[in-house]
Order: structure tokens, then sequence, then C-alpha cells
């Protein structure tokens, strides 16, 4: 071979090679761009849902958790046996009623101390006052604040990531956006005109609802309902009017009081109670934003399509 040709020969080589790497990196840059995302490394810093940067040098290994909905998400990522302190309200699942509890609604700073965390894990928009007396006296928060299924998605990812577990968290999240898109595929061949109209009884004494921007009103959307009090905010007391002038189709209740609804004198001729669609719901399964939200969605879903 003349020097001419073992240069061509080269250079021939050398550009293969450099495509070939320009191939793998872009490769590993759609992965990411995609959802999977890189492996959280240790140390990391993240901004949380209070708008803090939070600093975490090295994998936890005693996390006390200040809420239901987080206590349960640590719990399905498996890392319940480095859970050391909850609140009283932490019910799911079974094997938590074991970890100590270090208040109720009202946490009890002295007994986070004491547990001696390396990690809090806390709700940012409940709980900021307690977040912050944490924070000065030095202890490491970091605080979610999800309002809809997605936003509830990414905080099992903030929370696995921090916690060491963002490989579980994207498996988790992912394998619940995949029961998510088959209720909401389920959902679609109701057409918009025919979805029942849903009223959701949060509380009966004064009557409570859930409007726009609450985890109910997503789920009843998602599920192929249209709620009745979809145009309100928040959660706003309702009249017994609003619920019949609406011809409710389906009433959903979180209070386990059936009995009583469908004894209500007044609402005799709504369409639901005509119908006996008065179906009770377990409240976890409808405002605690963790991952058994998505059993409340697909319960749902079954009600509504048998409604239609």
């Amino acid at each position: 071979m003349s020097k001419r040709s073992m240069s061509s020969w080269f250079r021939s080589l050398a550009l293969a090679a450099a495509i070939l790497i320009v191939a793998l990196l872009a490769a590993a840059g759609s992965m990411g761009a995609a959802g999977a995302a890189p492996i959280a490394r240790f140390p990391l810093s993240i901004v949380d849902d209070t708008g803090v940067a939070v600093e975490i040098p090295r994998e936890p290994v005693r996390i006390v958790s200040l809420a239901p909905s987080n206590t349960e998400i640590l719990f399905a990522l498996g890392l319940g046996d480095k859970v050391v302190g909850v609140t009283s309200a932490c019910d799911y699942p079974e094997a938590v009623k074991k970890v100590d509890k270090i208040g109720d609604y009202n946490i009890n700073i002295e007994a986070v101390v004491a547990k001696r965390p390396d990690l809090i894990v806390a709700v940012a928009d409940l709980q900021l006052p307690v977040i912050q007396k944490l924070r000065e006296l030095k202890l490491r928060v970091v605080a979610v604040n999800p309002r809809t299924l997605d936003e509830m998605f990414r905080a099992i990812q903030v929370i696995g990531d921090v916690a060491g577990a963002g490989d579980a968290a994207r498996r988790t999240a992912d394998g619940l956006r995949a029961r998510v898109a088959a209720v909401e595929s389920k959902a679609a061949v109701i057409p918009a005109d025919s979805r029942p109209r849903v009223f959701v009884e949060v509380w009966n004494d004064p009557l409570m609802t859930a409007g726009a921007g609450t985890f109910v009103d997503d789920l009843v959307k998602r599920a192929g309902g249209r709620n009745i009090a979809g145009d309100i905010e928040g959660w706003p007391q309702i009249s017994s009017e609003t619920v019949i002038s609406a011809s409710t189709d389906v009433i959903i209740l979180t209070c386990f009081n059936r009995s009583e609804v469908m004894a209500r004198h007044e609402w005799r001729k709504v369409p639901a109670i005509v119908s006996g669609r008065v179906f009770e719901i377990h409240p976890d399964l409808m405002v605690r934003p963790g991952p058994r939200l998505v059993d409340g969605l697909e319960a749902l879903a079954d009600l509504f399509i048998s409604a239609k």
C-alpha cells in the first residue's frame, strides 16, 4: 500500500470513529431527554418546592417523613427500612405502624431532632413554618407540593433521588403513568357530551366539594367525568340546589355516608339518587398525593364508564 493510500485509509478510519462517537453521544442525550435521566449521585443539590436549594452530601440512612403521602412514596420505593420517624396520620402500608411517631398534624420538633435524621421529607404549602424551624436547626428538609397526578410523579422522582432510590422512582413513576394512560384510553371512548356529571362530596356538614386545582378534579376529568364544581377553585362549600340543578349523574362520597345521602328528601329526584349511582371511595385514594391516587383513578373510571 502506498503512503498516499495508507494516509487516506487512516483518515477514513478516523472519520468513521468520530461519527460513531458523535452517534453514541447523541443517543445518550436523547435517552436523557426522553425521561431516562442519569442516576442521581451524591453529593447532589436540588431546589425543592419551597424554592430552597438543598444540599445532600451523601445517601441518607435515617429519614423522617412529615406527611402520609411522602411516607407512602418512601415505602413504595423500598425505603421503609430507612424511615425512622413518621406522623400518627401515616397509616399505610401496614409496616409503617411500627415506626416511631414524631407528632400528628402538629409536628413535635423535639421528637424529630431526637431521631437524628439526615433527611426530612415534608409538604411545602401545609408545613412551611415547621420546615423553616427545622432548617433553622440545621436539619436537611426537602419539601414537595404536588397538586396534580403529573406533579405527584415528579414528587416521587424528587424523593427517590434525594433518598438514593432514583432508579426505583423512575420505575415506579413509569408504571403508574402506564396505568393512567390505560385509564385515559378507556375514558376516551365516552363522547364529551355524554360524560357523567359528577359531584364529589368531601364533607357533608357544611356541604363541601373539590373544584379546579385539586387532585379530585384532576382524577374526575381523567377518568371520563365532568366535575360539576370544576369551574370553582379549591375546596368550596356548595349548596344542595347546585347539586340538584346540575342533574348530577354520579355522586362520589369520601365520608362513608351513603345511607344518609340516599335519604336526603330534597335530593330524591337527582339522577344519581334515582339510579343508585352513589358510591363511597376511601378518601386516601382521592386526596392523598401518593401512588394510590392511581387506584382512585381506576376506581372512578370503572364507575363512570358503567354510568355512560
